[in-house]
């Protein structure tokens, strides 16, 4: 989960989608699952890069957040296929239910679940941290009951079938100097302790680059579950 969002922290996100492949691999294994078309929803979207990886796979998306800053970021660059809504998800119904819903790092299972079978009529896609170390810190996560191990957990209690698939895919940090590095580190430490300077600099990785001399390498461990509204059932809070 990402801070509130920024001026300084959309532009972070911005550089590093534009140097990787992570968005637009995981809109492919999503795509993979839809026909071509497919109306779906990314649920907490952010500033929308997974939403428009997901349009230039040919889905019609709706991209919506809480966040009025990420959503208008989002808006600027928008094209015929995605539409951007500002509120929550819960208290934004579509007029005719979703093809599919896309819940990438949202909240716990149990509230994707809940508003999956209330406003899609097809495939949900559940996207987890995989992990426990904080990267930009020295601390740990705290991921709990936001992790793959927990949204693995709750389908198996509740006999929800399901696919999942174990992915790792490169999603580092590229940075213009190692000033806006160290205030990246700043912004994501989440009021733990900080990395020192030198720590820093020891992190990252000189690149022949330049617009983005110096890059934080990352291997990003997500787990990606798909299952099926129709098997959701009875389904509480619980």
């Amino acid at each position: 989960m990402y801070p509130a969002w920024t001026k300084e922290s959309i532009a972070y996100l911005r550089d590093a989608a534009k140097v990787n492949d992570y968005y637009r691999i995981l809109a492919e294994k999503i795509a993979a699952h839809l026909e071509g078309n497919a109306r779906v929803c990314d649920a907490g979207c952010g500033i929308g890069e997974l939403s428009l990886a997901l349009a230039d796979c040919g889905m019609s998306v709706t991209a919506v957040d809480l966040s009025a800053a990420a959503i208008e970021s989002l808006q600027r660059r928008a094209g015929e296929r995605l539409t951007a809504r500002c509120g929550e998800v819960e208290k934004l119904p579509p007029k005719e239910k979703y093809d599919a819903m896309v819940f990438c790092l949202f909240g716990s299972v149990e509230q994707a679940l809940t508003i999956a079978k209330e406003q899609c009529a097809g495939k949900v896609f559940l996207i987890k941290r995989d992990y426990t170390h904080h990267r930009f810190s020295p601390g740990e996560l705290e991921s709990g009951r936001y992790s793959a191990t927990r949204a693995e957990t709750v389908l198996r209690s509740r006999g929800i079938p399901f696919e999942s698939e174990a992915l790792s895919l490169e999603f580092g940090q590229p940075f213009r100097s190692i000033f806006a590095a160290e205030q990246f580190f700043t912004l994501y430490a989440r009021g733990q302790e900080i990395f020192r300077p030198q720590e820093i600099r020891e992190k990252l990785v000189r690149r022949d680059d330049a617009e983005f001399p110096y890059y934080l390498p990352h291997e990003k461990k997500l787990r990606l579950f798909v299952l099926d509204v129709k098997d959701l059932g009875g389904l509480s809070d619980g």
